[in-house]
């Protein structure tokens, strides 16, 4: 019982922090489920389900219904499967699998809710007020002097605006793939810090490979095909396929590169110790300079890789798996 108070006062605090700092809701969110999934090891799932429950309750009453249903989507589904799944015994692949397609799932019916309530996924209303932000912005550019220094370089007010405007479009249709990104990241780093408090306290319940032998599964290398080939179909009338594909896209380079860089240390481990060193400050260098062409470079990598499985047999020879 002890136990039980302990993380029923810091969840609760966690849930109260969330429903009074808006702008910090996702690093809330984050300690809140990384606090749900250590309490998942040492309290039964009767009392895991009160704790939810009742932190629900409170982001109910000093939050309202619809931070709470937004809570809900975007970091409580995937915190509720993990810790569920944490109580249970899973290991950690298994609970990062489900949690990330709990994320998912819960974006998904928060966009879709919002769109049978509104008729818009939130595109429409956030392009508008970019666009007030924008016309907002071109006046104090005025104002300060700035505006003559572009006029100067040969780049007149229509001409910005034109192209403020443009980059405010696409980043409005790219709204689904942010909401995913959130919830994702939310979800990684929901178990990311018990994993590092597990290993602190040496409990193997979580046993987590070392990240130079993580590869992406197989699955996520045919998103991104499917989103590359739905981006090429639709590019030429910029239709919805091209802005499905585009945030399929959006949504997987991240997770691309972070599995390409596990896949070149991996490599890099390898080498010589002489020239190790020379080729990470190579590596570091290059990366900072040619930035664009390093994410592809480590997008390709982490796809293929995970289709190919190049590291397969040393991977299953220091796992034992």
């Amino acid at each position: 019982m002890p136990g039980f108070i302990k993380y029923l006062v810091v969840t609760s605090v966690l849930s109260l922090l969330m429903a009074g700092l808006p702008s910090l809701t996702l690093v809330t969110a984050v300690f809140w489920g990384g606090s749900l999934i250590l309490a998942a090891v040492y309290l039964n799932w009767k009392q895991l389900l009160s704790l939810v429950l009742f932190n629900m309750l409170l982001l109910y009453l000093f939050a309202g219904g619809s931070v709470l249903f937004y809570c809900l989507a975007f970091f409580g589904l995937s915190a509720l499967v993990m810790s569920l799944l944490v109580n249970r015994g899973q290991d950690y692949y298994q609970v990062q699998k489900w949690g990330m397609a709990a994320a998912v799932a819960g974006v998904t019916l928060f966009i879709m809710v919002i769109y049978a309530t509104t008729g818009q996924s939130g595109t429409g209303e956030m392009e508008k007020q970019l666009n007030l932000y924008l016309q907002e912005s071109m006046q104090e550019f005025e104002q300060s002097g700035i505006m003559e220094l572009y006029e100067k370089r040969g780049i007149d007010r229509e001409e910005l605006e034109n192209g403020m405007e443009q980059m405010i479009k696409t980043t409005a249709r790219h709204l689904p793939a942010f909401y995913y990104l959130q919830a994702i990241l939310a979800s990684f780093s929901m178990l990311f810090l018990p994993v590092f408090l597990y290993r602190r306290a040496d409990l193997e319940r979580l046993k987590k490979r070392p990240y130079t032998n993580e590869i992406m599964p197989w699955q996520l290398a045919w998103v991104v095909i499917i989103g590359l080939a739905l981006w090429l179909l639709g590019r030429d009338e910029m239709n919805s396929l091209y802005y499905a594909g585009s945030n399929l896209l959006v949504v997987m380079v991240p997770v691309s590169v972070y599995f390409g860089l596990s896949a070149v240390l991996f490599k890099l481990r390898q080498q010589k110790t002489v020239y190790r060193k020379w080729y990470a400050i190579a590596l570091i260098i290059l990366s900072i300079f040619f930035l664009p062409s390093a994410v592809i470079f480590f997008s390709i990598i982490g796809v293929f890789d995970a289709l190919l499985d190049y590291r397969k047999l040393r991977l299953e020879k220091e796992d034992g798996i």
